[in-house]
């Protein structure tokens, strides 16, 4: 049996002239330096063996034909950084286990305080350190779910979005240019900063798992439906920040707040407002299609994407499998009971802070206080028999307008046809009070 005090018989590596073969003559450095740390499967003692790297073997192995007391005198002159030795790594061959446990007697704590003069106090308090630390580290969840409880925690909520005044009225089609320019107004303060936020903690381990830019990115796409609706000379003025108004202001400082808190409660921000745009979204489009843009199924330009970039993923792919795969990706946080709890209670506030936003664009709405868009109701040419043959016109001029609108009535003939006009013009309600007053006074003059 051999001792492990004494090392055994070694031929010695004075005939070695390349460095790189030790790895291949000696068993005991196969896998790289024996004496430093392997732990690091990437590092370049395990991929590489390149012992070169280390000034004790430029000239060979310098413990080859070493005594004990060489040896000790040998490890007084490694340096205070040098990595202590992995003992999971241990060579197989015998001389190889020998040459390993006959080192590691000189690179524990105990040799390292002798050689290094460190104080046996130094050592202990180093020792307390690392175990606080350990003991400080969070108890990480080893299955959150979070995509899955953050959909429970928010669905009374989430009800409460779809069932307020400005939402079904979205759905039903009712809403106007002015009220969704607003809206996506409002929309772009929020998604300015929830971005810049996002790249600001993009490095986070929570954030950076939900992180893409390049594909979810909204800021650009409502810059540019924002020019659709008010033209590019008024946009500037627009995008100000000192233009919010409360609702948007109480957003935005909310996700500022949440990121002060901890910045793994941005995802709460960015899970309900892409997924909400990604599922949503795309129905809201259709309706805008339909009642602003005033597009069918059938229209060549259905498809369109002028004033709607805002639901247009450009580089997302299969939407389904996106959503599918963020969804995954947020199950897979790493978030300890208590941060996991947190995101979902800021799910639900980001939530709270979307209704606001439609509450106040009803009630802006409601008071006339809208900024007027370019997109108005459709220019109409409304054609109605006087009571002398000639007929009265009245016209609407429009910046950007909806499909013309014409009602025609020439002939006491057509007496059926004049009558289904007459009440699709009021049901439009287009110049009804024009066209009103011009027929009375028309009526009147006649009389008189």
């Amino acid at each position: 049996m051999v001792s492990e005090s004494v090392m055994p018989p070694h031929p010695g590596l004075e005939g070695l002239t390349n460095v790189e073969e030790l790895k291949h003559l000696c068993p005991a450095f196969s896998k790289g330096c024996p004496y430093a740390t392997l732990e690091e499967v990437d590092s370049l003692a395990v991929s590489h063996g390149e012992l070169s790297r280390c000034p004790a073997f430029k000239d060979g192995c310098p413990f080859s034909t070493k005594t004990e007391e060489e040896i000790t005198a040998l490890m007084s002159q490694i340096p205070v950084d040098h990595p202590t030795l992995n003992m999971a790594e241990i060579p197989s061959c015998e001389e190889g286990v020998v040459l390993v446990k006959t080192l590691n007697r000189f690179l524990d704590k105990s040799q390292l305080a002798q050689l290094f003069a460190i104080q046996p106090k130094e050592v202990e308090e180093e020792e307390v350190v690392e175990e606080e630390l350990k003991e400080d580290e969070p108890e990480y969840l080893e299955d959150p779910q979070l995509a899955s409880a953050m959909r429970e925690g928010t669905k009374v909520v989430h009800r409460a979005a779809e069932t307020s005044v400005f939402t079904r009225r979205f759905l039903k089609g009712e809403i106007n240019g002015d009220e969704y320019g607003r809206y996506i107004n409002s929309l772009y303060f929020v998604y300015k900063h929830m971005e810049a936020l996002l790249e600001q903690y993009k490095t986070h381990p929570v954030v950076s798992i939900i992180h893409f830019p390049h594909e979810l990115n909204r800021r650009e796409a409502l810059e540019k439906d924002l020019e659709y609706f008010y033209g590019p000379d008024r946009v500037p003025e627009l995008l100000k920040d000192e233009t919010m108004t409360p609702a948007v202001k109480k957003y935005v400082n909310a996700m500022h707040e949440a990121c002060a808190k901890s910045p793994a409660l941005l995802i709460a921000h960015s899970y309900s407002r892409y997924l909400g745009d990604l599922s949503g979204g795309q129905i809201l489009a259709k309706r805008l299609k339909k009642c602003v843009f005033k597009l069918n199924e059938e229209d060549g330009n259905w498809d369109t994407t002028e004033g709607l970039n805002f639901y247009h993923f450009e580089y997302l792919g299969n939407q389904t499998d996106f959503k599918n795969f963020y969804r995954e990706r947020l199950n897979g946080a790493k978030v300890d009971e208590s941060t996991r709890d947190l995101i979902v209670a800021e799910a639900v506030q980001s939530f709270e802070l979307n209704i606001g936003l439609f509450d106040e664009i009803q009630a802006l709405s409601e008071a006339g206080q809208l900024v007027p868009s370019l997109i108005q109701p459709a220019a109409a040419e409304v054609e109605i028999v006087g009571f002398k043959e000639e007929p009265i016109q009245v016209e609407v001029e429009t910046t950007r307008s909806t499909p013309e609108l014409k009602i025609s009535s020439s002939s006491t003939t057509t007496t059926g046809r004049r009558s289904s006009s007459w009440i699709g013009a009021i049901s439009f309600g287009i110049a009804a009070i024009a066209v009103g007053a011009v027929v009375y006074q028309r009526y009147y003059v006649q009389k008189n």
